[in-house]
């Protein structure tokens, strides 16, 4: 049952590739190295490498894949001038840009590639796509060939995980949790929730906060407003259809929580996507 929300939370991810390239290199020394608003997987195709975390070196060799989740410190660096070569990319896989799924798959920092060859063919066809630029079929290709990375790495880094064990998540609070990423027009409070789970509101809301980083009510106010995001920039619903849409009780309500997150109103963020002005 677990697997299956945890299947349900992905289909509803977005992945967004942001930084990509393949390097050659005989020297590298990155040290306290943090990334914090994205995720760093890098390939090796040939040559040696090693990475730190906390107080254990590990040694990089061809066909190996490295994962470096947000806030972790690390060290990545070569001792040995032959050359190698690395396949990276830094991404996001994101649920409207809020909540991040990845946590919950509990991917080693470090593991090797069985279908390397498979996975170096992607990638290479995937750098391909990115240099045809003005052919517009390229933009579909370009996602393919992400997700097919991902699925890749993933499908290695999993075979020997068990995901249902990642954070000892309980059935009950992955509940809330796709309850909130897929019905955030829903009316969710606290107590409600808390009284369908038969335990008090507040450990409900610190022990949520604790695996996903932030409390089911805050959590639930940011899918609203990312959910009136996409709405607004679709330009097929006008506000106050938007407003009643999300389940907000007003017009007022809606346009004072929406310029609480984004800084400016409805209205204005509608403008910007407006194609006629």
């Amino acid at each position: 049952m677990k697997n299956d929300m945890l299947s349900s939370l992905l289909e509803t991810a977005e992945l967004k590739v942001l930084k990509f390239d393949i390097h050659r290199r005989r020297e590298m020394n990155y040290r306290n190295r943090v990334f914090q608003e994205y995720y760093m997987m890098t390939y090796v195709r040939k040559g040696s490498a090693k990475l730190r975390v906390q107080d254990k070196i590990y040694a990089i060799e061809p066909g190996s894949v490295i994962f470096i989740p947000t806030f972790l410190e690390h060290d990545q660096y070569k001792d040995s001038d032959e050359e190698t070569e690395f396949l990276w990319w830094h991404f996001t896989y994101k649920i409207q840009n809020v909540i991040d799924v990845l946590p919950f798959l509990q991917i080693p920092y470090i593991y090797p590639l069985k279908n390397h060859k498979k996975f170096e063919a992607v990638f290479d066809e995937f750098i391909l796509s990115t240099t045809r630029e003005g052919h517009i079929p390229n933009i579909i290709l370009q996602k393919a060939k992400s997700l097919e990375l991902l699925y890749l790495l993933l499908d290695n880094a999993l075979g020997s995980t068990n995901i249902t064990d990642l954070r000892q998540q309980s059935h009950s609070f992955l509940s809330i949790l796709l309850k909130i990423v897929t019905q955030p027009e829903a009316s969710l409070s606290l107590s409600e929730l808390a009284k369908d789970l038969h335990m008090n509101p507040t450990y409900v809301s610190n022990h949520f906060k604790e695996m996903f980083g932030k409390s089911p009510i805050l959590l639930h106010r940011e899918m609203k407003i990312a959910k009136a995001k996409s709405l607004l920039e679709m330009q097929q619903m006008n506000i106050t259809e938007i407003s009643s849409t999300l389940g907000f009780n007003d017009f007022q309500t809606f346009t004072r929580l929406f310029k609480k997150y984004t800084g400016i109103s409805p209205v204005q963020y509608k403008r910007l996507f407006d194609k006629n002005i």
